[in-house]
């Protein structure tokens, strides 16, 4: 409600079915109208990523939708905490080459991140 406000911002809502757990909207409608968007950015909230199984979830309908934004996003950023690092979950949303930056807490020196 607060991007009422801004009058240079627009907010587009997608609906759907929400999902109690997330708070995000969920299935075909909300997907089918996220690929019709073409976003420069995608801010992406990740469950587990490492580099043999790359972004994972075990939400279908969730990974469904990060795949519908992550595909009609020109750059995708992945935002996580250091303890889902190399951990995965069992339905893959994409590799690790899908995404073009990953912002935890750790600094850019921290040996988890060197792989």
């Amino acid at each position: 409600m607060e991007y009422v406000h801004h009058p240079n911002i627009d907010v587009i809502l997608i609906g759907d079915k929400v999902s109690k757990n997330s708070k995000i909207t969920v299935g075909g409608d909300a997907i089918q109208k996220i690929r019709q968007l073409r976003a420069d950015l995608c801010l992406l909230g990740v469950n587990a990523i490492s580099l043999k199984n790359g972004i994972t979830d075990d939400d279908w309908d969730i990974v469904q939708v990060k795949k519908a934004m992550i595909e009609s996003s020109q750059k995708t950023i992945c935002m996580t905490i250091s303890e889902k690092i190399e951990t995965f979950q069992p339905i893959q949303v994409c590799p690790v080459q899908g995404i073009d930056v990953l912002v935890t807490e750790l600094g850019p020196g921290d040996e988890v991140l060197g792989p």
